[in-house]
């Protein structure tokens, strides 16, 4: 009959053991998963950077060029003398060829402002100057009272750039500033040009000094599709009909954890599994230059076959680790309705402690097959005590029997845990050793060496012992290994006994 108590009981153990390696392999999963959207992640803000590095070169060699051009510098120091259209017309006209050459290395635009924050030169839009943009533009009147060079991402009455200001000077005074700013379209470029990934860029409504955005006059934008208080740029490489669908199967079932990450300011990716193939979104954001704070992201749309691949191996593991569940349940409930059970077989030797020899053969023999199958290399070693009969002889069976327990303590505290040592018969041992043959050597002589030096009993008796070794090599059944073995241990002794031979 069937333990059902013992039944229950053993399912409940297994029951647990399913959960802690569900949980254990999840954990696993989900590790490798962040390490991969992490990689994800910097990638992108790799290529951020590339971009923003990009944009400095070129607007440091603009601002180098305009502060050693003599007619350009002439220009703007007679500001004070002369009407502002008069400098304005002078200073585009003297640029504007110039402008055109920078507008294909991907400057947007190109400014000039007075040291008291009034625009004299917009070569991005030639008719409109003398506005004073004190209260608009952080970087202009920073650089003015500061006079050093600022960097960063600024937003203006409508539109969003990359911007380069720098202090102009003629002669050591202060004269104004020149700015080089450039669009997330030219970022997105250049992105895409060097690490082939889509990118597009989305910037907050709400960062915006007026609602001029919604006339799509300086640069049009359209509701983004990440979160509701973002927009993103009606220049950016992508289609329509690729948002409407990145929306439905993308953003939509992720969209608690984008609001979240939004939430956060920080960098943050996201994976959304599909039929035959996982993609990854990734938001990195971008900070106002003024006060840090996060108003735009650059997000990026991937693919991870990847992170597909571990998420297909984690439902296998899964599935096989449920099915051995069922059939160790089972299996159990077998062996447990057999009416007469088997006793369990002595393990060791009652003189030594060590396997006896019908349990060492028992236990080798099936790690031998799962071994033989994981290309482990392991080693069979055979151990005889010299000349042991002439011991009895000479000092009684009990002090033959005292240096059979003090060799077998040389014997187990010189291998490790993973190996074993068993009492073959009479004076031989056998030692199982998870190592190739070479290193078995080495372990055995440094054993032997040891019982030679050994004095046994309190008669301070010195035995010595001959080993032969057999490492496996494609053995089809582990006795031919012990046959190999008991060759080179026959080998030892007929060279002379106490050494080691391998076969």
């Amino acid at each position: 009959m069937i333990n059902i108590k013992k039944c229950i009981s053993v399912f409940t153990l297994f029951s647990v053991a399913f959960v802690a390696f569900y949980f254990l392999l999840k954990v696993t999963k989900d590790d490798h998963i962040d390490e991969l959207l992490y990689e994800q992640q910097k990638y992108l803000e790799i290529s951020y950077k590339q971009g923003l590095d990009r944009f400095n070169v070129i607007a440091s060699n603009v601002y180098m060029s305009l502060q050693n051009d003599k007619e350009f510098i002439k220009i703007l120091s007679s500001a004070k003398e002369k009407k502002l259209k008069q400098v304005h017309t002078a200073l585009y006209e003297h640029l504007k060829n110039e402008f055109s050459k920078l507008q294909q290395f991907g400057v947007m635009g190109l400014q000039i402002v007075l040291p008291n924050n009034i625009s004299i030169a917009r070569m991005h839009k030639p008719d409109k100057y003398g506005d004073n943009l004190s209260k608009m533009r952080y970087s202009l009147q920073y650089v003015n009272e500061n006079k050093v060079h600022i960097s960063g991402f600024e937003e203006g009455r409508s539109s969003h750039a990359f911007r380069e200001v720098y202090p102009l000077y003629n002669m050591g005074k202060y004269i104004g500033a020149v700015e080089i700013f450039f669009s997330s379209t030219i970022l997105q470029d250049y992105t895409m040009r060097a690490s082939s990934i889509h990118t597009h860029f989305i910037v907050n409504k709400n960062v915006f000094k007026t609602t001029a955005w919604k006339s799509k006059i300086a640069e049009p934008y359209m509701q983004s599709i990440e979160h509701k208080d973002f927009l993103f740029s009606m220049n950016d490489h992508i289609k329509h009909t690729r948002l409407d669908i990145s929306k439905k199967t993308i953003i939509a079932p992720l969209r608690t954890q984008i609001d979240d990450g939004i939430r956060s300011s920080e960098s943050f990716s996201l994976y959304k599994k599909m039929d035959t193939t996982v993609k990854v979104i990734a938001f990195m954001p971008v900070k106002r230059r003024k006060d840090s704070k996060t108003v735009a992201y650059i997000v990026s749309y991937t693919q991870s076959d990847k992170i597909f691949k571990i998420l297909k191996d984690f439902n296998i593991q899964i599935m096989v680790l449920s099915v051995l569940l069922i059939l160790f349940y089972l299996g159990f409930c077998k062996f447990l309705s057999k009416k007469h059970q088997m006793e369990i077989e002595l393990q060791y030797d009652g003189l030594t402690n060590v396997y006896n020899r019908k349990h060492f053969m028992s236990m080798v023999e099936k790690e031998f097959v799962v071994l033989k199958s994981s290309d482990v290399n392991f080693s069979l070693v055979m151990v005889d005590i010299d000349f042991f009969k002439k011991v009895n002889d000479s000092y009684g069976h009990q002090c033959g029997d005292t240096i059979l327990v003090e060799l077998t303590t040389i014997l187990k505290d010189s291998v490790r845990s993973l190996d074993k040592v068993a009492r073959y018969g009479g004076e031989e041992f056998i030692i199982f050793l998870q190592t190739d043959e070479n290193n078995a050597f080495e372990i055995v002589e440094k054993i032997r060496k040891k019982i030679e030096l050994y004095e046994f009993s309190e008669k301070k008796l010195r035995v010595t012992a001959s080993f032969g070794i057999a490492g496996y090599k494609n053995d089809i059944s582990f006795e031919s290994i012990i046959r190999r073995a008991d060759k080179a241990l026959y080998k030892s002794k007929e060279s002379g006994r106490n050494q080691t031979q391998i076969l």
